[in-house]
């Protein structure tokens, strides 16, 4: 529903912001129906969320009360500064986060702040600068692509690797961009949707193949290569993680960027030499400020996987399209105020 509610206090020092533009993340829609991806993947279980949150995390937009008005991106989620994790410069890692946009662990509020609103309140430091170089739409991709950039760390990602991705939605082809802008000598990604592979072309993903990861061996012998150094897995069903492994040197590393609560059988064997697999979940502060440089430099696009707009009084069609976007056609989906 699009409502008129007072705007969300935050209880510790903040800054107002005016939205621009907030994307609509595939965690938006599940948290839209009634699951929590970032609980599950972050703390390995679910936890229900409440009904009074405002979403939107990937949010950019302009300073309100400051002598100069600033153009900022938001990194939507505050750390508790004293875990063992946060300590260890994995904050991304924080049981005890507050985040923006869908409502975990923040003290009971009457509404829970998030981006997709005219105006929200966020923590100080957390309204991030962006250049003139990134449009407003362009920016809501940041969120996205620091947790890109955190995956392709998680993988070992070094000049020379042998880099393939499994789903080429917006975070799979963001990491497929930050492979190839980090030096990989085979980039290649795989979609089940058409649309996906049609994007990749765009952005300059060649070895972008229609289908699940067996399309992927295909780049292998046109190099003459036995196997991949690093597969980044969004799907994380039990076939792909299976085929993912079959596609391994025989020290490469699979990447999952999707975990599910269901039990994979797996022999042991698929792990043979020296494969190994596991998991990327979010992103550090400092990769965030990375994706503003990587963006700002111009070597990863991402205009052109913008396929659908809608002011946020059309908040309810917008979630539609997304809901139905293969129907749609629908890519990537962008609520503006």
């Amino acid at each position: 529903t699009v409502e008129s509610i007072e705007i969300p206090r935050i209880p510790s020092e903040s800054i107002q912001v005016e939205m621009r533009a907030c994307g609509i993340c595939g965690s938006d829609v599940r948290y839209f129906q009634g699951e929590n991806p970032w609980a599950l993947h972050t703390l390995g279980r679910n936890v229900p969320s409440p009904p009074n949150m405002v979403l939107g995390h990937e949010v950019t937009g302009v300073t309100i009360g400051e002598e100069r008005p600033r153009r900022v991106a938001i990194l939507a989620y505050r750390a508790c500064g004293v875990c063992r994790y946060c300590n260890s410069g994995r904050e991304n890692l924080c049981p005890d986060m507050e985040h923006f946009g869908h409502a975990a662990g923040w003290q009971r509020m009457e509404y829970y702040p998030g981006g997709m609103a005219e105006r929200f309140n966020i923590w100080t430091d957390f309204a991030c600068e962006i250049p003139d170089s990134i449009g407003f739409e362009e920016a809501t991709f940041l969120d996205g692509l620091a947790v890109a950039i955190h995956s392709m760390k998680r993988g070992g990602l070094r000049p020379g690797s042998r880099c393939a991705v499994v789903g080429l939605g917006p975070i799979g082809l963001l990491a497929a961009q930050v492979a190839r802008e980090g030096g990989a000598s085979i980039v290649a990604g795989c979609d089940t949707s058409e649309l996906p592979v049609e994007l990749a072309h765009r952005v300059g993903i060649v070895d972008a193949f229609p289908g699940d990861s067996h399309v992927l061996a295909e780049a292998l012998r046109a190099a003459g290569e036995p196997g991949y150094d690093l597969i980044v897995d969004t799907v994380g069903t039990p076939e792909s993680i299976w085929r993912g492994l079959r596609l391994l040197d025989g020290s490469g590393r699979l990447v999952l960027l999707a975990v599910h609560s269901e039990s994979v059988p797996l022999r042991t064997t698929l792990l043979s030499g020296e494969r190994s697999v596991t998991t990327s979940a979010n992103n550090t502060y400092a990769e965030f400020r990375e994706a503003i440089d990587l963006l700002g430099s111009g070597r990863v696009r991402v205009r052109e996987l913008i396929t659908h707009r809608f002011p946020l009084e059309a908040a309810p069609e917008a979630f539609d399209v997304m809901l139905h976007k293969d129907e749609r056609r629908a890519y990537k989906v962008i609520i503006t105020h």
